[in-house]
């Protein structure tokens, strides 16, 4: 059985494997590393796979920009060239949320910014 340190750190190669050289993830190289891995079945094989997993899935989250708000914005194409300049995502999601009053909630991987209205008095509750 191999360490959860080691088994990361395979897994992190082989996610390296699957990415283009602009560090995104391309399907058809998943395919190859899934077959080599199921035909070699090294130790701790299912722990490799689910590290592997983990590690594909953040790197998909990080070519998605999620921006969330109660209606677009007037200057969408700006703000969507700017989003894909600044995060080097490959596409950017708009979604309407109805709870936001005002504000704008931009996510990309595991960085948010929150800049809603909620998010605001919530900080300013806190603060008191």
């Amino acid at each position: 059985m191999i360490s959860r340190k080691k088994t990361i750190q395979i897994a992190k190669s082989l996610c390296k494997k699957c990415c283009t050289p602009e560090g995104h993830i391309e399907p058809s190289k998943i395919h190859l590393v899934l077959k080599a891995l199921s035909r070699q079945k090294p130790a701790g094989y299912s722990n490799i796979l689910k590290a592997f997993k983990r590690q594909v899935e953040t790197s998909l989250a990080k070519e998605e920009v999620i921006v969330e708000a109660a209606q677009k914005p007037t200057n969408w194409k700006q703000l969507e060239k700017t989003l894909i300049e600044k995060t080097h995502a490959r596409k950017i999601l708009f979604k309407t949320n109805p709870v936001f009053i005002s504000g704008t909630k931009i996510t990309h991987g595991d960085w948010i910014w929150d800049a809603t209205l909620e998010a605001k008095l919530k900080q300013l509750t806190a603060e008191i």
